[in-house]
């Protein structure tokens, strides 16, 4: 059988990593896109012997892939960053039923909320989250009947663990220098603020149809455990395992290729790695704002994730304070909070385009 395997963001890190290990493990890949890094995808596609390649970014190749999406795929990885991909997912679901979706763009199932995961059940497609926290909850059966609480965890960035740093004036060097994971500038960043657990809880809560008053977030520095779950009956569960997102991106492929698990040391039982701590650091503003934030309807969690992406632009070219982000974003939720009926993918699309005519970004 010819696996047939689509990866939306080739070009970013997960992609590379992706393609890396299938390159390695002879597992071909059919088609990548970019949105702007041609060249990169140019090399990609010569290097790996990829099929088919798409910058997103082109009117001509956008065409070429809406009709790509009409074949049948047997795994679409969303490897990408934007609430763009929700055109893609929707036009992809019209065509393919039974094949799996793996998601590492949180800005998509925000953005899509529920109408998303209603639609992809439907279809009788298998999601699979990548993002380390919710991955970690997959084989979990979670409910909002057997559990009290779930935590997902943060492992505190760069500054959280380091307590003599004022965030009054870092420079972005040190703000774009996570300890524990590899990931782009915007990811970086909110990861460095605590924001990223914000996204993230929203996230988990239309994976898995939990309610925002159920979840929060932990800090455990060695980013080993991934999520917690309190069960009705008061009983645990730690979800664990290393800190790399191949064991992630592999999980798509197992359902096809016999995939070798990764090495273990097995001292991650005996050492500081299961410590996990409440954040109450003074210094990240954003925990100040949790309960306000939990109560966002679903077009106030797209406004933030916009809001955020300008926010982020504005610190990288020196015109906000990194202290002063989260005040910004806040400021901006709080003068304009609006409902919006978002009850269709276009509909959602044309709330998100109008913000990022507002604000000049991209999410």
């Amino acid at each position: 059988m010819s696996v047939k395997i689509i990866i939306i963001g080739s070009t970013g890190k997960l992609g590379t990593k992706l393609l890396n290990y299938t390159s390695k493990n002879s597992i071909k890949i059919y088609g990548i896109t970019c949105y702007t890094n041609d060249k990169k995808l140019k090399n990609q596609k010569k290097r790996y012997k990829i099929t088919k390649s798409y910058v997103l970014s082109n009117i001509d190749d956008r065409k070429n892939f809406f009709s790509l999406l009409e074949k049948k795929i047997n795994i679409i990885y969303f490897l990408d960053f934007g609430s763009q991909s929700l055109a893609y997912i929707n036009h992809f679901l019209k065509f393919n039923k039974r094949s799996i979706i793996a998601v590492a763009n949180k800005e998509m199932i925000i953005a899509g909320g529920h109408l998303l995961q209603s639609k992809i059940k439907k279809t009788k497609n298998i999601f699979i989250p990548l993002d380390s926290e919710h991955f970690s909850l997959l084989n979990s059966n979670i409910n909002n009947n057997n559990v009290k609480k779930i935590f997902i965890t943060a492992s505190g960035g760069p500054f959280y663990f380091n307590k003599k740093i004022n965030l009054n004036n870092v420079n972005s060097k040190l703000v774009l220098s996570h300890p524990k994971w590899k990931m782009g500038k915007n990811n970086l960043i909110d990861s460095s603020n605590f924001v990223n657990k914000i996204l993230e809880i929203y996230e988990l809560s239309y994976i898995y149809n939990i309610p925002l008053n159920k979840i929060d977030f932990l800090v455990s520095k060695e980013a080993y455990i991934h999520s917690i779950i309190h069960y009705n009956d008061n009983t645990l569960s730690f979800n664990c395992f290393l800190n790399d997102m191949i064991i992630t991106l592999l999980k798509p492929l197992s359902f096809f290729y016999e995939i070798k698990p990764m090495r273990m040391n097995q001292n991650y039982f005996y050492n500081d790695n299961l410590n996990i701590e409440k954040p109450i650091d003074k210094r990240f503003s954003i925990l100040n704002y949790r309960k306000q934030l939990f109560k966002l309807n679903h077009s106030d969690q797209i406004r933030l994730m916009i809001i955020n992406n300008f926010a982020h632009k504005l610190y990288l070219s020196n015109k906000l304070q990194y202290s002063n982000i989260v005040k910004y974003i806040m400021s901006e939720i709080n003068r304009n909070s609006m409902t919006v009926k978002l009850n269709t993918f276009n509909s959602i699309l044309r709330f998100i385009s109008s913000l990022n005519k507002k604000y000049k970004t991209n999410v």
